[in-house]
């Protein structure tokens, strides 16, 4: 633990160090991410479904900038010959993989914070900084299983920053953001039951304490299977000495 808790200090202390950081987290993230969906909602919403609207689209946002930066990241350390290196002087890769995902967490979570809270009271929405907080630290657990999916994705298949976009899109679709599970039948709604975010949106949008319930346990679970996956990804590196190519 305190290993991770190491490297999520070193992450955030790396990021913040990066060229023109804080204008892109204050300034850019929140005009070209988060004024939009707050725009679309002030549109389209009555007052009693912008709520949840705004939670629920702050959080993915939120979830959506800690993936991409840590896959930046992964991409930089799988390419050149620099990932046998690493393997070699770190040794539990997954506690900098957590590590590190967690200090980005850290990161954006002041961006998410700042513009959500200073847009939303721009244009009269009924936010309270203190939920989203909350929601967002709910949602780390979740964001740093889907982190190491990512880090094994890459390892296994090289160059993978559109296909992780397109899957990021799928999730985002089945993951109940813009719509509540009632609202979906059939095939997408099987889908949606499986989307660990699905359940946090739902306690979300009704503060039930069996979605939050069971929102936990399928982070926990997650978080688990992720791990195992890196495991498994990293393995398989060792033994073929190259990423991507055949299984």
């Amino acid at each position: 633990m305190m290993n991770v808790l190491t490297h999520a200090k070193y992450s955030a202390v790396i990021n913040s160090r990066l060229p023109n950081i804080w204008t892109k987290l204050l300034v850019i993230t929140p005009i070209m991410e988060v004024l939009p969906l707050l725009l679309l909602g002030a549109t389209y919403l009555n007052a009693e479904s912008q709520r949840p609207y705004i939670y629920t689209n702050m959080i993915w946002s939120f979830f959506a900038a800690v993936v991409i930066q840590c896959l930046v990241s992964i991409q930089g350390i799988s390419s050149g010959g620099r990932l046998d290196t690493f393997l070699q002087s770190e040794g539990n890769l997954i506690s900098w993989l957590l590590g590190y995902a967690l200090g980005v967490c850290g990161f954006y979570l002041v961006s998410s914070l700042i513009s959500t809270a200073i847009l939303g009271m721009f244009l009269g929405f009924p936010i309270v900084v203190g939920r989203m907080l909350l929601f967002a630290v709910l949602s780390v657990p979740v964001t740093l299983g889907i982190v190491c999916f990512v880090y094994g994705f890459e390892i296994r298949f090289n160059r993978t920053f559109h296909f992780i976009n397109l899957i990021l899109d799928i999730l985002q679709i089945l993951s109940c953001v813009l719509w509540p599970l009632v609202a979906l039948n059939g095939l997408i709604k099987m889908g949606s039951l499986l989307s660990p975010f699905t359940y946090l949106n739902e306690f979300v949008r009704t503060n039930s304490f069996e979605a939050l319930a069971v929102c936990l346990f399928v982070s926990a679970l997650f978080v688990m299977i992720g791990m195992a996956w890196v495991t498994r990804s990293t393995t398989r590196y060792r033994e073929r000495g190259k990423i991507g190519g055949e299984r």
